[in-house]
């Protein structure tokens, strides 16, 4: 029997599972849904602090700030392994938008 890979590799190979399969289907292209996010916060962040400057937030910043979410919830609790599995993916993410706004 072959060893297992190490969990590094078995993480990124869920990862890649979840941006490719039924995700786009339920919710669209990655881009497509984080641009609409990303239109969304910049006009609450606007409408809650009309005294700051208005963000003009991207889809990669999103994807970005999804990381981080993930980020924070390995501070406090029991640590899973889709935590760091939904990181890599949306790193991934933020680096397929980036290459799709930097080509538009």
């Amino acid at each position: 029997m072959a060893p297992l890979p190490p969990p590094r590799v078995r993480m990124l190979s869920a990862a890649a599972n979840l941006t490719n399969g039924d995700r786009d289907a339920e919710y669209g292209p990655p881009y497509d849904n984080l641009s609409d996010c990303a239109v969304l916060f910049s006009a609450y962040l606007t409408a809650k602090y009309p005294t700051v400057a208005s963000p003009a937030l991207t889809a990669e910043d999103v994807a970005w700030l999804n990381v981080l979410q993930k980020m924070a919830r390995t501070f406090h609790g029991k640590v899973k392994a889709d935590t760091y599995i939904d990181a890599a993916a949306y790193s991934a993410i933020a680096g397929e938008c980036a290459q799709i706004e930097a080509e538009s």
